[in-house]
């Protein structure tokens, strides 16, 4: 026959036929759920440690070191800085030659001088010479002319060759003084000009007048251009006054 406790007796649920104080048997309770708590927490901290959150890794010791590494910039040396120009002083580029001047023929050659009492040949077989000078007073009429104290003399022409020679192209000038000045021709006071060609075994000759002041000749230089391309033939030597 079963025992009847009083109500509001302080007795629990029975168990196995023994009975358990109620108050007791909430302690039970509560304490395994706390139990259970904990170890639902530290899991979680497990498993939070373990993924590397940035809140648990803030929580335990401030900011954790990112697991992915950052590339540390490599310094790249810069070029050495090419040397500054310094500006130098522009070099004067030679002003080109003109058209005039670059048709102007070269000087032509010339001959060694000889006295004006000896002969001279300008090519083999054509041989110059010059007659005697003497002072006569020049007549201008020519334009540019002046007359005056002039030089008058003789070119011959002696061809010793096989053929006849032109002397088309000969050309005859005087100069006079320290610095060897052109005379002026005077071809109006006596002179006469050379022929157009020598014959083969013959001489001809021509004459010329040249104004020269008296006191300037005591140097002159008949200059006899034969041909383009033959050195002239030069004569020189005192003159009369």
């Amino acid at each position: 026959m079963a025992v009847r406790h009083p109500a509001g007796s302080n007795t629990g649920p029975t168990t196995g036929g023994s009975s358990i104080p109620r108050r007791r048997f909430w302690w039970i309770v509560a304490f395994a759920a706390l139990a259970v708590l904990i170890v639902v927490l530290v899991v979680a901290g497990v498993a939070a440690s373990n993924s590397g959150g940035p809140n648990t890794a803030a929580h335990n010791n401030g900011p954790a070191p990112s697991s992915r590494t950052t590339a540390t910039p490599t310094a790249v040396p810069s070029p050495d800085p090419s040397p500054t120009a310094v500006p130098t002083a522009a070099t004067p580029t030679p002003p080109e030659p003109t058209e005039a001047a670059a048709i102007v023929p070269a000087p032509p050659a010339e001959q060694a001088p000889v006295p004006l009492t000896d002969s001279a040949a300008a090519v083999p077989g054509v041989v110059f010479s010059i007659g005697t000078l003497e002072a006569v007073d020049g007549v201008a009429r020519g334009p540019g002319e002046v007359g005056g104290p002039s030089l008058r003399f003789a070119v011959t022409v002696r061809n010793d060759t096989a053929d006849a020679v032109s002397l088309t192209s000969t050309v005859v000038n005087l100069f006079f003084g320290a610095e060897q000045s052109p005379a002026t021709e005077l071809t109006a006071s006596g002179g006469a000009p050379l022929p157009e060609s020598v014959a083969a075994g013959a001489t001809q000759q021509g004459v010329f007048v040249f104004a020269i002041p008296s006191d300037q000749r005591d140097q002159v230089r008949i200059a006899v251009d034969y041909s383009t391309g033959v050195p002239i033939v030069l004569f020189e030597g005192g003159a009369p006054r």
